[in-house]
Formats: structure tokens, sequence, C-alpha cells
């Protein structure tokens, strides 16, 4: 064979009806051009590794057929054959000599952990079979790490392999399940103060982070960073002769006014970590109800003989004074901010309109004689309404829109004493309400099922009187304030986020 040229010119031989010369460059040889002897070992490898470049795949069905079972370890490179019979159990593909020497104590003592003794957690035993069994009793034994051959299918593959491990097709329910709802309870919100009551009023979530704000009649205001684990204290303020009855944080997330039934209030600058006084307007001489619009315009503070003051969120001027009939129980804003809702001491529920700023609509509670709360859900699609005698209604938001008297879609009899606080969570999916004047008077309502979770509380679960309620902003938590400075603070495990 004639040696390769650099950037030669090949010219084509001319036939008559083409006259056109054609130039290939090339490129440089980097490695040893072939000569006769390197191409006949070629060959010589190729005619035993393969017989023949020219017929591969006829060559493997041959080899493979002359083989016979004699030679059936033999790997050709297309695949085996699974079914015989006489080998059943295979052996692991590999195996560590470290993992037989490794006992579990020794394994127990330098991750720093202790396991309940006796059984397989016993210390002389083999730290890798308690990390077998630990394994087979969560996700049990998959088909691709079986030794048996029988168990074996066509359908393993590399899917199950990640299934098997939890990397695909997990089940995860998109909605909460009616029947038992999973929690767990975790450290105490306030567990490093427990100095914000006796009676805790207010416990909020901060919107954007994971920190709350814990306030009582002990005139302190705590924020914690909300994990479940540490909740560690981030910063405390005291206020002289303030017993704080009311806190909400701003939608903005850098201030929360804090409300009492004095007649001033405080704006806590949250960056500055620092209390800011504000005089109530005239005619206004307390603040221990209020509420703030979705979007921090407004916030609507309940007043005497049924008047609700309107106020500016950001220069606390007060805009306007709106009226009803009897004196103002609880208040609340939908979702949109376009509408305020107020209860009363006599179960009527002025509807006023933010935009004219006049009653739009008013409706009886039914079978209320005295209302105590009102909440809204985040979908805006139903209305829960709170009495003194314990019972929760919960309506259609366009049912109490059009009718005087509107029909519940459901009365929920769970309590027996008057209703301190409800609230929705943020997947309009539950409804927590509970009653100050009995212990563990708290329940959780699955709005899907209508039915109320029955292993929530517990019989061993010791809340006290529970003086307020709330979720964080993608229901992770759930709190729980009592008459006893105390914030137990439990994990919702169904959804993943705080």
């Amino acid at each position: 064979m004639s040696k390769i040229k650099q950037n030669r010119k090949r010219k084509h031989e001319k036939s008559q009806a083409d006259d056109v010369e054609f130039q290939i460059d090339v490129p440089k040889a980097k490695f040893r051009p072939f000569d006769e002897q390197a191409r006949k070992e070629e060959e010589q490898l190729s005619q035993i590794l393969f017989g023949g470049p020219s017929n591969f795949l006829q060559c493997l069905e041959e080899a493979e057929n002359e083989a016979g079972p004699s030679n059936s370890n033999i790997d050709s490179g297309v695949g085996e054959d699974d079914s015989d019979e006489n080998e059943s159990v295979r052996k692991p593909a590999w195996t560590d000599e470290d993992d037989d020497g490794i006992d579990v104590g020794q394994a127990l003592d330098s991750q720093r952990r202790k396991l309940p003794s006796g059984g397989i957690n016993s210390r002389s035993n083999k730290y890798s079979n308690l990390l077998r069994h630990k394994f087979q009793s969560v996700l049990g034994t998959p088909k691709w790490a079986s030794l048996d051959k029988r168990k074996r299918t066509e359908s393993d593959s590399d899917d199950e392999v990640l299934r098997s491990c939890g990397f695909i097709s997990k089940t995860v329910t998109s909605h909460l399940p009616p029947s038992v709802l999973e929690f767990k309870k975790v450290k105490d919100l306030n567990c490093e103060t427990y100095s914000e009551g006796p009676y805790v009023n207010s416990v909020e979530f901060h919107p954007s982070s994971s920190v709350a704000l814990v306030a009582g009649n002990g005139a302190i205001a705590s924020l914690f960073a909300v994990d479940g684990r540490r909740n560690n204290k981030l910063h405390s303020i005291a206020f002289q002769h303030y017993p704080i009855l009311c806190a909400k944080f701003l939608q903005n997330g850098n201030e929360a006014l804090l409300g009492s039934r004095h007649s001033h209030m405080f704006s806590y600058d949250l960056l500055a970590a620092k209390p800011i006084r504000y005089n109530l307007p005239q005619g206004l001489t307390q603040c221990k109800n209020f509420v703030v619009s979705p979007d921090s315009q407004y916030v609507a503070i309940a007043g005497k003989w049924g008047e609700v003051h309107l106020l500016a969120a950001a220069s606390k001027e007060r805009i306007t004074t709106l009226k009803q009939d009897s004196e103002v129980t609880a208040l609340t804003f939908n979702p949109m901010g376009d509408l305020l809702f107020g209860h009363s001491d006599t179960g009527e529920i002025t509807v006023w309109d933010m935009n004219s700023l006049r009653i739009k609509h008013k409706f009886m509670d039914e079978g209320c004689l005295q209302g105590t709360a009102l909440s809204i859900s985040s979908s805006n699609q139903f209305l829960a309404t709170g009495s003194a005698q314990g019972v929760v209604n919960l309506y259609g938001m366009e049912d109490v829109l059009k009718a005087n008297i509107p029909k519940p879609r459901k009365s929920i009899l769970n309590l027996t004493t008057g209703v301190k606080d409800l609230k929705f969570n943020a997947s309009s999916e539950l409804l927590g309400f509970c009653s100050a004047e009995m212990q563990n008077s708290v329940k959780l309502f699955h709005l899907g099922s209508g039915t109320v979770f029955s292993n929530f509380p517990n019989f061993e679960t010791k809340m006290g009187n529970v003086n307020v309620l709330n979720f964080s902003p993608n229901s992770g938590f759930v709190a729980l304030g009592n008459r006893k400075s105390v914030v137990a603070l439990y994990r919702l495990k169904h959804y993943k986020n705080y």
C-alpha cells in the first residue's frame, strides 16, 4: 500500500461527458500508516475474535450453536437465557469485605447514635444486616435485587431500580386524604421563652419567611425561626403596661401591628427591630380586635356601638367609619380585599363594599345567637362563622351574597362551648377551630369530605385551653396558643413546605 501524502491532490479520470477536476483534501496522518503486514495482522485478529468482518452476526450465531450446553458460561454479548431451572439461585455480583467486619455497636459509636437494644439492633450483629433489614422493611426486596432467578421477569428494567429507591413513581396524593391526618408534634414554637402569656392571643406566620410572631397579655412580642427542631428565638420586645391582644403582619413582611385595650397602637419594624407608637384617631379608644386587608392598604378596627374604623395602613390615619346595627365581634376581608365582613353579637353579618365604602349586603347566621369568629378561605369559595354556642357554620360564598338567610352547607357541632378562633389553611382543604373554655377543644375539619379528623388531637395530647390557632403559609405547620404561655407546634406531613 502506498504511503499517504499530506494535502495531496487526486485527479479523477475524465469521462467524455464530464471534464471537471475534483480536489480532495486529506487530513494529516497522526498515526503510523498501515502497511501490508499490519493489515494482515488486523484481519487475523478480526478472524479470531469475530469470525470475519463481513458476517459478524452470522458468526455469533454459529459460535453459540457450536458452544452447546458445556460452554454455557461463555458471554456471547447478545444475552443470556435465565430460564435455567437447575440454577434458580444466583450469587451476588460483588461483596464488600469491610461490611462483614463492622458490628452494629461500632457503627453506632462512630455515629453517636442510640437504638433500642436487642433483636436486629444487637451490638454484636453485623451492621450490614441491620441496614438490609431496614431497607427491606420499608421498600421490600425489589426484583432486580433478588437472588432467586424465578422472581425475575422480562419487565425488570432501570425504571424499577429507580422506583424502588424512591426516585420515580413515588405515590404522592395531590389532595389531602380525608380519613386519617398524618401529623407530628414538634418542639413548641416559643420553647425558648414561654413569656408572652399567660394568655397567648396572637400567633402569626410571616408571609414569605420561615418566621412566626407570638404575642400575648404578658406584654411581650417575640419572633421565632420556624423549623420544628429548635425554633430559635430571633428577637423579643417588651412593652410597659401594654398587654397585646391582637397582632398582625402586613403583607410586605417588614412591619407588624400590635394592638391592646389602650388608645394607641404600635408598629413593629422587623428590620430595625424597634416599635413606633401611633395614637388612635379620636373616638377610637381601643385596638383589641382588628384585621389588615390582603394588599395591606387598610386596617379595620372594631370599635364601640357597631362602629368599624377604617385606617390607612401606611399612615395609620382614619379614612372613614363604617357602621352596623349591633356590636362588632369579628372582622375579616375576602382574599381580593374588596369586601369586608363583620359579625355581631346578634348573629347578623354585614358586608361592606370597599370601593364604595357602603353596605353591600346583610344576612343572618343560621342558629347563631352571638357571633364570635369569621374566616374566608383563600379560594374565596367558603365562609366559616363561629358562635358563642359552639356552632361552626360553613357557607358557600355565592350563597351568602344572595340570600338574607342563607342555608349553611355544613353545620359543625363538635364543640360544646364558644368558638374562640377559626382559620382556613392556604389550600382551602382544612378548617381549624378551637374553644378556650375547655381543654383540648380543637378540631380540624376536612372540607372535601365534610368530616372532622378523628385522630386530631389524640387522647394523650394535652393542649390546654387553646386561645388561638393558625396555619403557616403553605400549611406545613399548625400552631396552637393556649392560656398557659405555650404555643404548641404540629407538623402536617401531607404538606411539604412551610
